[in-house]
């Protein structure tokens, strides 16, 4: 299992896919189903719908297919490009990244670069470097330069990483956030025997406004929703236990709120039948888990339960250390344990 684990989530991972650009990601998730379900389809948004099973009653399980990324703002006179920001990323991560540029003419690498510390004044050195100080190098000498290139205003930025395995069964890579999701919903639906109908689902544009899910939560009508997503492991220096209580290693975590940072609001307060369902599914199959009320994020499920009429809904998530950087780390025992808990509840009947 988890060799094959593994080999999803290298995929997934090194593929690239930003908010509304997700094609690449797509291609290789509906590869993996093929002949795994009964049907498989694309909307008119790119959000991948996989049924299987049948019956009155329905589950949706939705992954976010896109990651955090950038686009081209400007090109300046000298060659050099300017880019704005695709959902929520910590400016100071950016500077020295590789980057790969989507253009019209093919895949080009640049580097991103700033101003050199040696010639910044004191006051500088002591700011926080913005994204708006920043510029990505593609080796252009001019502005035709770069539009020979197949470049320009609007096209998409993704930064290049390697996925990495790393000692005492973690693995290193960009885009956990959700391609672990992602691998944990493909496997689960592969091996499910299900006891309704499931909707494995893979959404666009999770990052810049849960936009995929709103969709397919409408079209899909599921009686119950389930949005598996990665959460913050707070099990390293320089955090305290409150912050983040969630340690990798230990289990899929089952949200018991999730919102902004003091108020919870924006965010999912889980139907309490459908989070107990969840955690009886998880003892029954002797599946360790830990619960987790998260300040400052939100998933599709949030989306999904306002569809329509109503979807009583809950979340899943694989403790990721570091999330929202392009280096996140995860544990394959917890996202094992994660694949087998969603398959689980493709087994079980419905609380609702």
């Amino acid at each position: 299992m988890a060799d094959e684990l593994v080999g999803i989530l290298k995929k997934l991972s090194e593929a690239h896919g930003p908010p509304g650009f997700e094609e690449e990601v797509a291609e290789i998730i509906e590869s993996e189903l093929k002949g795994f379900v009964d049907e498989i389809r694309r909307d008119s948004l790119g959000n991948i719908i996989a049924c299987k099973g049948s019956g009155e009653k329905s589950l949706m399980i939705a992954a976010h297919m896109d990651e955090i990324a950038l686009i081209v703002k400007h090109i300046d006179d000298k060659g050099f490009i300017r880019f704005a920001k695709l959902g929520g990323i910590w400016d100071q991560l950016l500077v020295s990244q590789q980057v790969v540029i989507h253009g019209s003419k093919g895949r080009i690498r640049g580097v991103i670069g700033s101003k050199a510390v040696h010639v910044m004044k004191e006051d500088e050195r002591k700011q926080l470097l913005t994204y708006d100080k920043m510029f990505i190098d593609v080796g252009a000498r001019s502005a035709d330069e770069v539009r020979e290139m197949g470049i320009k205003v609007g096209d998409f930025i993704t930064i290049d990483k390697k996925f990495l395995e790393l000692a005492g069964g973690l693995v290193a890579g960009k885009a956990f956030d959700d391609r672990a999701g992602c691998t944990a919903l493909i496997h689960a639906v592969k091996k499910a025997e299900p006891k309704c109908r499931v909707y494995a689902v893979f959404t666009i544009q999770e990052e810049v406004g849960l936009r995929g899910a709103t969709v397919t939560g409408y079209a899909v009508k599921p009686t119950v929703g389930i949005a598996v997503d990665t959460t913050i492991a707070g099990d390293h220096p320089n955090m305290e236990a409150h912050e983040a209580p969630v340690r990798v290693g230990e289990g899929p975590v089952i949200m018991a709120a999730d919102g902004r940072r003091e108020s919870l609001s924006g965010g999912l307060i889980p139907n309490p039948k459908v989070k107990q369902w969840i955690i009886e599914t998880a003892e029954k199959r002797r599946i360790p888990f830990q619960l987790e009320v998260l300040e400052g994020g939100t998933t599709d499920a949030t989306a999904i339960q306002l569809s329509r009429e109503g979807v009583p809904c809950g979340v899943i998530a694989v403790p990721t250390r570091y999330v929202h950087t392009f280096q996140e780390v995860l544990s394959l025992q917890d996202l094992e344990r994660l694949a087998e808990l969603l398959k689980g509840l493709m087994e079980e009947e419905l609380p609702i």
